[in-house]
């Protein structure tokens, strides 16, 4: 089976290397020729809706461009798998009669890829100050996989976490298992006060200078979901004008963890590819 990668960092050069066991592997960009059956794209797919995610290229990877150049590439059974969803792709994908496949949607690369940005996340914090996780007081905001794995760690450490959450059947599951839960709402200048260390896992924008300015002088906050560039520097801006030192925490297998996160896409995908086989 001949399988294509295009774009990516670290994590999908290791991705490929370990599929190419198994498989007759190219990449995008080195002489990539003939149909292949299977073409993978990045995790994540893209930052902008516009392009790949292709940190490692001269220039950016614009959909538009590369549907252009690679439609030789592909046939009626070539399957397309993505890390992550894009309406440029998912157009393409329709118009052309491919099969796309979101591998991120896999559960248990889902999970695997969240104890790594749990484990990444904790190495961050317990280097953020001279003070040490242990008999720290810490809140997590959320309640997904990275909130779980990185509250479990943290306590694993020391540290006495609380965690805040909208949904009130997750607070008391998580009650149930030991931590102490707010509501998001409950966030007043005495709790924010009373904490160390602040993480973020809620794909929203929650904090501004109003509530950095109610955290504990001297505090961290770490910012785990996903934001523009722009709201990540306001956000550090706003942070740094009231003494809270802000950590874009952001795509932290990628950065921390390659090999295991490329071993992990690599295996999820070697699935589908057996069953494509």
């Amino acid at each position: 089976m001949r399988v294509l990668f295009i774009g990516g960092d670290k994590r999908m050069e290791y991705a490929a290397q370990k599929l190419s066991e198994h498989f007759e592997v190219s990449v995008y960009g080195e002489g990539a020729s003939g149909v292949y059956s299977a073409v993978i794209f990045p995790l994540p797919l893209t930052k902008d809706g516009k392009n790949v995610f292709s940190p490692n290229s001269e220039k950016p990877v614009a959909f538009e461009e590369l549907f252009e150049k690679t439609t030789e590439l592909f046939d009626m059974n070539t399957t397309v798998f993505a890390g992550g969803e894009c309406p440029a792709l998912t157009e393409f994908c329709g118009k052309h009669g491919l099969r796309l496949i979101n591998y991120f949607a896999f559960e248990p690369l889902t999970l695997q890829n969240a104890a790594l940005t749990a484990e990444a996340a904790l190495c961050l914090l317990s280097q953020s100050t001279d003070g040490a996780l242990l008999g720290s007081r810490t809140l997590v905001l959320g309640s997904g996989r990275i909130a779980v794995f990185l509250a479990e760690r943290l306590r694993a450490c020391g540290s006495n976490v609380t965690i805040a959450a909208r949904n009130s059947a997750k607070r008391e599951l998580l009650r149930l298992n030991g931590f102490e839960t707010i509501t998001l709402e409950m966030m007043s200048p005495s709790v924010l006060k009373s904490f160390d260390y602040v993480s973020n896992t809620i794909p929203a924008p929650l904090f501004d200078e109003k509530l950095f300015s109610k955290m504990k002088s001297g505090g961290v906050y770490q910012e785990l979901a996903t934001l523009s560039t722009e709201r990540q520097l306001s956000m550090a801006s706003a942070a740094e004008h009231c003494g809270i030192k802000y950590i874009n925490a952001g795509g932290l297998p990628g950065k921390f963890f390659p090999k295991a996160a490329g071993e992990f896409i690599s295996a999820a995908l070697k699935t589908e590819l057996n069953l494509k086989g």
